[in-house]
């Protein structure tokens, strides 16, 4: 059996995406667990649409999916909900721009659309644009400071394209505080990166703590 041996930077890009798309799938009008995701009030048929195209998406029936989502959007234009769901089956299919141009819509719709701003970010870090990304993290954290997806997606910017540490770390263990369950893949992210953080002693130094140890 061939064994695929993935850096660690890789891996950290894929559990921060894996993270942010849990809490895209949960079946609520929120789609996440962002507290400041506040959706307009919608009709009770909405609803319970939304909950059917929900499942279609769970159970990988995607056409079904898309066209119940998007007859959703057309009939209730301010519901941001199926766009962001929608701009997420395009970036599980890596479908950047379409992703984009949905996530962009829920924004337009509901402009304290933590999700949105932070599913954007992750599009613009797949797509190489890492300012772009900081910058709809950032917003996404400014409309929801306690939003743990964004502060893990921002600490993976930090850690790996920025070599930031410091901020690494803190956004990190921001992600540890207010996820809903403690992470400990990034727990050891955490540690790692203060190790590396800390200074390097010489031979000489450690000689001398030895000797008057």
């Amino acid at each position: 059996m061939l064994i695929q041996f993935i850096s660690q930077n890789q891996y950290r890009l894929s559990n921060s995406l894996f993270a942010v798309c849990l809490a895209a799938l949960v079946s609520s009008c929120a789609i996440s667990t962002s507290k400041q995701e506040v959706q307009k009030p919608v009709a009770p048929q909405a609803q319970a649409a939304y909950q059917r195209a929900v499942l279609a998406m769970k159970s990988g029936q995607t056409k079904r999916a898309f066209k119940l989502f998007n007859s959703i959007s057309k009939k209730y234009p301010r519901f941001s909900g199926p766009q962001i769901n929608i701009g997420l089956m395009y970036l599980k299919k890596n479908k950047l721009k379409k992703a984009e141009s949905a996530f962009k819509r829920a924004i337009q719709i509901n402009r304290d659309n933590a999700v949105g701003y932070n599913l954007l970010g992750v599009v613009y870090r797949r797509s190489g644009k890492f300012n772009e990304a900081m910058e709809s993290y950032k917003k996404a954290l400014s409309k929801d400071s306690e939003y743990a997806n964004a502060h893990l997606n921002i600490g993976v910017l930090y850690d790996i394209y920025m070599d930031d540490l410091k901020r690494a770390v803190h956004h990190y263990e921001q992600y540890q505080k207010f996820a809903k369950i403690a992470d400990k893949k990034v727990a050891k992210w955490i540690l790692d990166l203060k190790r590396r953080a800390q200074p390097k002693t010489s031979k000489s130094d450690q000689a001398g703590g030895r000797k008057q140890g």
